[in-house]
């Protein structure tokens, strides 16, 4: 994934998400609002209910007859007496609690008048009723409506916000990798021409002081060669064609050890190998990065005299190192491009994010063992 998708990605959902998150806060509040109103709404009803009734309680007692009725369609009414015995109801209640004047139990609410004055034996009207929620289903259907109209528009702003605060990022990346492109081209010609002049050379009639002086250009060369690989990968490997072909890891291995001699003689490393035959389905040129980039690491993190080993087997290939090490908080982002482990070697720090990308790409598994001053040991395990 390109950085600035990363980022643009990583600002939408945090953008968006804290103001979901906003607005969910807000749409609850709204939400308990409203079904606060309905239920003081209804509260008031039922004390009106209450009074009514009392008022016809009245009416009988003053005419004294025992005969009155009380229902009401939309309420469920009960009268008890001074004891709290019911005297008559038109629903099975539950035990009902005396103790409130307005309450809810099982989604009912209700409402326990006690008169001042008691007709027909009448002290405590109970009136219960259940929240109407199609009105509360009204205002979750609103405020759903407006999440999502508010959630498209918020979606287009933060995508322009975006775009307008990336794209200067974006103009400089695009600046750097036109630069780093036009660079690796114009390093192809004369690190070719260094290596074919070298090739080419006599060396036959030289001195010691001349030899070395040819050592160290051979050095530079292929440091410079090795350089030039990388930075054409990372700029150019999506327009590069490729093509898997089965190839022999060994003869690979062998193959850049014999081309890095003069480094490794340079710095005086003993180089011990154990090799198996193995075979991976594979553009050689990107094995031959895999490999390079591992083993110039060993070599450059070193010490003089110090001692490689090379071990190829039919699971694993693994490159240890002797030297420097590396700590566990630098272990952490070696395989991040542009990160150096270590400033005082230097590095762009491109070849261990290179052998992250290949390894990706072939399901090869990178194991590392290493701690400072102890150096290091990278296995790549391979695929079955």
């Amino acid at each position: 994934m390109r950085a600035s998708t990363k980022s643009l990605i990583i600002f939408m959902v945090v953008y968006l998400g804290s103001l979901g998150i906003l607005a969910t806060w807000i749409g609850y509040l709204y939400y308990e609002d409203r079904k606060k109103l309905l239920i003081d709404k209804m509260h008031l009803e039922m004390r009106y209910k209450a009074r009514s009734i009392n008022a016809q309680l009245e009416y009988y007692h003053m005419n004294q007859s025992e005969q009155f009725t009380f229902y009401d369609e939309g309420y469920d009414i009960a009268l008890y007496d001074n004891q709290r015995e019911l005297i008559a109801s038109t629903f099975m209640s539950s035990t009902i609690d005396f103790s409130k004047l307005f309450y809810d139990h099982e989604g009912k609410y209700y409402l326990v008048e006690s008169l001042f004055n008691e007709y027909l034996g009448v002290k405590y009207i109970v009136i219960a009723k259940a929240l109407d929620t199609s009105k509360l289903d009204e205002v979750l259907q609103q405020i759903i409506r407006v999440a999502v109209y508010g959630f498209a528009f918020l979606l287009l702003v933060a995508f322009l916000l975006a775009r307008i605060m990336l794209y200067p990022v974006k103009r400089s990346i695009a600046a750097l990798t036109k630069f780093m492109k036009d660079a690796t081209h114009e390093m192809n010609t004369p690190i070719s021409t260094i290596l074919m002049s070298y090739e080419h050379m006599d060396k036959e009639n030289l001195n010691a002081k001349q030899l070395r002086s040819l050592d160290r250009i051979d050095i530079a060369t292929k440091t410079l060669s090795g350089l030039y690989r990388d930075l054409s990968f990372a700029s150019f490997h999506d327009y590069i064609e490729y093509e898997d072909t089965p190839i022999s890891i060994k003869e690979v291995v062998l193959e850049r050890v014999k081309y890095m001699d003069t480094l490794i003689q340079f710095k005086a490393l003993q180089v011990k190998q154990e090799l198996v035959e193995r075979h991976i389905n594979m553009d050689k040129r990107k094995l031959i990065l895999l490999i390079d980039n591992l083993l110039s690491n060993a070599i450059k993190f070193s010490k003089k005299g110090g001692r490689i080993e090379l071990v190829l087997t039919e699971k694993y290939l693994s490159v240890k190192d002797y030297g420097l090490g590396i700590s566990k908080e630098d272990q952490k982002n070696i395989f991040k491009r542009f990160r150096s482990t270590n400033t005082l070697q230097g590095g762009f720090g491109v070849g261990l994010d290179i052998v992250s990308q290949i390894c990706k790409e072939y399901h090869i598994r990178i194991e590392l063992e290493s701690a400072p001053s102890k150096g290091s040991e990278f296995r790549l395990v391979l695929p079955d």
